[in-house]
């Protein structure tokens, strides 16, 4: 009975531990968003250190690659170059013993971009292998950033012609997919070379080619910019009243968008261009303008850096406290997972009653983990009301154990044969309400910033969702668009979470679902409050027909909720339009 007992033991440990879960973990670290890497890049080169470690103790090649390259790019954050090529060497080798080509062309490709102010020859014969790699295998991903910066490069060694033969290939390839976001970048880079070379009928004609295709996707802040460019033409034309007609159309959008150092560099080539047409007072008065921003713009930049310093020096301070913390939860999934074996154990011998008390002393000790970190949010909160930045840490820090208990739940589950379906409902219960957690605290953490709305505070998040929804999904075209009226209005944070959430789900559902080529978003006045239209092109379906998710019953609630309508209207073939409506706020 005790060899049998040591078995089962040792094969359930085996199966709970398994590599299936620690690949989850350690691709979940890789696939950091690019902001994260850069933002906390003085820090993360340990996370990324560990994470190829793990990734070696089980031979999962794939992660240790990827971790290196991470880690080479924290490293020419930090300023650390030799670390930065040492490891994206590393990377580089295994993902040639992997025959991983594409993640091996990126990885030539972004190791030469980022060594071209170092050594342009040596950034310029990585990016030729790159390039090789990628045209060889017909590897389109790499090559649309590759054929641009390669572009660059060019540019930078004064081989004009080089330069804008790459810029166009890479503006080919984006006009292949209908990269709306992407065109005008290479547009712009084009329209450079003709500036460069003097050849300013074809930069004009290129800038303005730009600037359309910004305007039919509202694309504000490239508006202003490609209105800028038009300015610094005209501008080394020495028309400077043409000049000054473009850089005042950049100003009227950068000035109402609080775009503060596109707005400087327009007035002080105002102020220049009316010093050469003799127009002094003009001179006079724009160069102000300029002066004023600049020094709201270093003061901006002092206040920035304070706080990164508190921000630092807290973190810090708590370092010890966060590692003390992790031992505990590493330690408290060891027992849960012991539990969950002894428990199986017990119904395989067909002791009942001790089996099911162990469910239920698995089910108080989940409860009290989640007593717990509750508790914890609530002091974040608490924490939040003093340093914003310091609210994003601590939801990062709460939001990754919550999601490591999903994962043990998840991982439990499928490494436990024959489970029964009593433990299997339960299991599944505790890791619903865990994501229903995290959910809220995300919600929470937003919220508590302010005590009411502004429809400002509603749109910048919708914005900054929609731009990280188009850089995972190009080929879908996504615009949002928000009616003037709505500039002053207010609410309540519970408004803004709900409204926020059923906007993000119906996007969600668009993109997973719909198979979607394009999708609006429009808010408008109406009557004392707003409508909201989420519309998509996809294949549709029919509403009486279709089982009602949990996402619409969550869409339909929230609106409740608030004092709102909720409504869908769908046609297979013709797409979905989903309305929110909120008469009075």
């Amino acid at each position: 009975m005790k060899s049998i007992l040591s078995f089962v033991l040792i094969f359930t440990l085996s199966l709970t531990f398994g590599q299936k879960s620690n690949h989850k973990k350690i691709d979940s670290i890789n696939n950091l968003p690019f902001e994260v890497r850069l933002k906390d890049a003085a820090i993360l080169d340990k996370v990324y250190l560990k994470n190829a470690e793990e990734s070696a103790k089980i031979h999962y090649d794939l992660g240790e690659a990827k971790s290196y390259s991470n880690l080479s790019l924290v490293y020419y954050y930090q300023g650390k170059y030799e670390k930065d090529l040492a490891y994206s060497l590393k990377a580089i080798h295994i993902f040639e013993k992997l025959n991983d080509l594409e993640s091996l062309s990126l990885e030539w490709g972004e190791l030469g971009y980022r060594m071209k102010k170092r050594n342009l020859e040596k950034a310029i014969q990585y990016m030729q292998k790159s390039k090789k790699i990628a045209e060889k295998n017909n590897l389109q991903k790499p090559l649309l950033s590759i054929y641009n910066n390669y572009g660059v490069l060019k540019e930078m060694k004064v081989e004009y012609d080089s330069a804008l033969f790459y810029y166009e290939k890479g503006l080919a390839l984006k006009q292949k997919i209908n990269d709306q976001v992407g065109i005008p970048y290479s547009l712009n880079n084009i329209a450079g070379v003709f500036v460069l070379r003097k050849q300013f009928d074809k930069a004009e004609e290129n800038y303005q080619k730009a600037l359309e295709i910004r305007k039919k996707i509202n694309d504000t802040v490239g508006i202003a910019e490609n209105y800028s460019y038009l300015g610094d033409l005209h501008l080394m034309k020495k028309d400077f009243k043409k000049a000054i007609g473009f850089y005042q159309k950049s100003t009227e959008i950068t000035d109402k968008h609080k775009y503060l150092g596109l707005s400087q560099d327009s007035y002080r080539k105002i102020s220049e261009c009316y010093e050469n047409l003799g127009e002094h007072q003009k001179a006079l008065q724009n160069f102000k303008k300029f002066s004023a921003l600049k020094d709201s713009l270093i003061n901006q930049e002092t206040n920035s850096k304070i706080a990164e310093l508190e921000v630092k020096f807290d973190t810090n301070e708590k370092e010890k406290q966060l590692l003390q913390k992790q031992a505990e939860v590493e330690t408290s999934r060891i027992k849960f997972s012991v539990a969950i074996v002894f428990a199986i154990l017990a119904s395989i011998i067909g002791f009942l009653f001790y089996r099911q008390q162990r469910l239920k002393n698995k089910q108080q000790h989940q409860e009290f983990e989640l007593k717990s970190a509750m508790a914890q949010i609530e002091s974040q909160n608490k924490l939040q009301e003093q340093r914003l930045s310091i609210s994003r840490d601590l939801h990062d820090n709460i939001g990754a154990q919550l999601t490591f208990i999903i994962s043990s739940l998840e991982n439990t589950k499928f490494g436990i044969p024959n489970l029964e379906t009593a433990v299997e409902k339960r299991l599944d219960k505790i890791s619903d309400f865990t994501r229903n957690t995290i959910v809220e605290l995300r919600d929470t953490i937003w919220a508590i910033n302010k005590a009411d709305f502004a429809m400002e505070d509603l749109s910048s998040r919708i914005f900054n969702f929609v731009e990280h929804a188009q850089s995972a999904n190009q080929n879908i075209l996504f615009n949002f668009s928000i009616d003037e009226n709505l500039k002053n209005l207010k609410f309540s944070s519970l408004v803004g979470v709900n409204l926020y959430r059923t906007i993000q789900e119906s996007v969600n559902n668009a993109m997973k679902y719909a198979n979607a080529h394009h999708i609006v978003i429009n808010a408008e006045k109406f009557q004392e409050g707003l409508k909201i239209e989420i519309k998509d092109d996809g294949k549709g379906f029919e509403t009486e027909n279709v089982d009602v998710g949990n996402g619409l019953l969550n869409m339909k609630k929230r609106m409740e909720e608030i004092g709102g309508n909720f409504s869908i209207n769908s046609e297979i073939g013709k797409g979905t339009s989903i309305n929110v409506e909120l008469e009075k706020l």
